[in-house]
C-alpha cells in the first residue's frame, strides 16, 4: 500500500484537482491524502491493456480456428465456446490482475495506479468482482461512453463501476516504509515578531481540518520542487480555500506568504491548546 499528500504529478495540477483529492482520516487521526487518477491516466492503462488483451485475443482465436479437422469455429459449439472464451478473457484478466496485485492490472502499474476501496482501504474480491461486472454498462454505447460521462462527472473520477463497487482509482505515492516514518517533519517558517502575543493572529485557526493543515504543511515542503507556475497557481488554490475555511475576506496580498502565516498561527494555537490542556 502506498500513500501521497500533494499530487506526484504537480506541475500539471489543476484547481479541479486540488478540490479532488482524496482525504481519508485514520482511526489514529493520521490523515492520508491521495490523488484520484485523472481521465487521461486512465486511458493510457487502459491502452496498456487492451493491447495486451488484444494479444491473447488473436493466440485464442488462432488456437480455436486450428483446432481439429475443420476448426472448432466451423460449428455452433466452437462458436459458443469461443464465446465464452472471449468474456472470460475480458472480464477475467481484470479481476485475476487486480486480486493478485492488489488492485493493479498491468495498464495500471505501468501508468502508476491502483485501484482502492473507499477510505484507502485495500480492494477485496467482492469489489474487484462488482466493478469489472459493471464495465458492460460502462461500455455503453460505445468506447466507454457511460464510464467516461461518469468520470468528467464524478468528483473523483470514478466511473459507475467503481461507484457501484465502493471503489477509486488513485495514483501511486511514495512507499510508506520505515525511514519515512521515523523521519521528523519539518516545515520551515519566518518566525513570528518578538512582541508578538501568545495568541492566534488569525481569527477562526481552530477551524482549520486536519486534512487542510495536511495541505498546507506538504506544500510547504515541497514547494521548492515545483515549478514557478505550478508553485504560485497551487499556492493561490490553497489560499483561497483557508480564506474560505477561516471566514476572511480575500486580500491581494502573497498567497505563499499567506499560508506561512497560517501555518505559524496554527503553530500557536497547538502550544495555547496544549499550555490549556497541561
Amino acid at each position: 500500500m502506498t500513500q501521497t499528500s500533494l499530487p506526484a504529478q504537480s506541475n500539471d495540477l489543476s484547481a479541479r484537482e486540488i478540490i479532488s483529492l482524496y482525504h481519508v482520516e485514520t482511526p489514529e487521526g493520521v490523515v492520508l491524502v491521495y490523488t484520484p487518477a485523472g481521465p487521461a491516466s486512465r486511458t493510457m492503462a487502459a491502452v496498456v491493456d487492451y493491447t495486451i488483451l488484444a494479444f491473447l485475443f488473436v493466440i485464442g482465436l488462432t488456437a480455436f480456428a486450428v483446432t481439429g479437422d475443420t476448426g472448432l469455429l466451423n460449428n455452433d459449439l466452437g462458436l459458443a465456446l469461443f464465446g465464452l472464451f472471449s468474456f472470460g478473457l475480458n472480464w477475467g484478466y481484470y479481476v485475476f490482475f487486480e486480486l493478485i496485485w492488489n488492485g493493479q492490472t498491468p495498464g495500471k502499474r505501468l501508468v502508476g495506479l491502483r485501484v482502492l476501496r473507499e477510505g484507502g482501504r485495500p480492494v477485496d474480491v467482492v469489489a474487484v468482482i462488482t466493478r469489472n461486472l459493471m464495465r458492460a454498462i460502462d461500455f455503453l454505447p460505445l468506447g466507454y461512453g457511460i464510464g467516461l460521462l461518469s468520470l468528467f462527472i464524478d468528483r473523483y473520477n470514478r466511473r459507475l463501476g467503481d461507484l457501484a463497487a465502493g471503489t477509486v482509482v488513485a495514483r501511486e505515492g511514495e512507499p510508506i516504509i520505515l525511514d519515512n516514518i521515523l523521519k521528523p517533519v519539518e516545515v520551515r517558517v519566518p518566525q513570528r515578531a518578538p512582541d508578538a502575543p501568545p495568541t492566534p493572529l488569525l481569527p477562526n485557526i481552530e477551524r482549520l481540518t486536519p486534512a487542510e493543515r495536511t495541505l498546507i504543511t506538504d506544500f510547504l515542503q515541497r514547494r521548492d520542487s515545483l515549478s514557478a507556475g505550478a508553485r504560485a497557481a497551487l499556492a493561490a488554490q490553497l489560499a483561497v480555500l483557508i480564506h474560505q475555511r477561516l471566514e476572511l475576506p480575500l486580500a491581494g496580498g502573497h498567497p505563499e506568504r499567506f499560508l506561512e502565516h497560517v501555518e505559524r498561527e496554527y503553530r500557536v494555537f497547538q502550544a495555547m491548546m496544549e499550555r490549556h490542556s497541561g
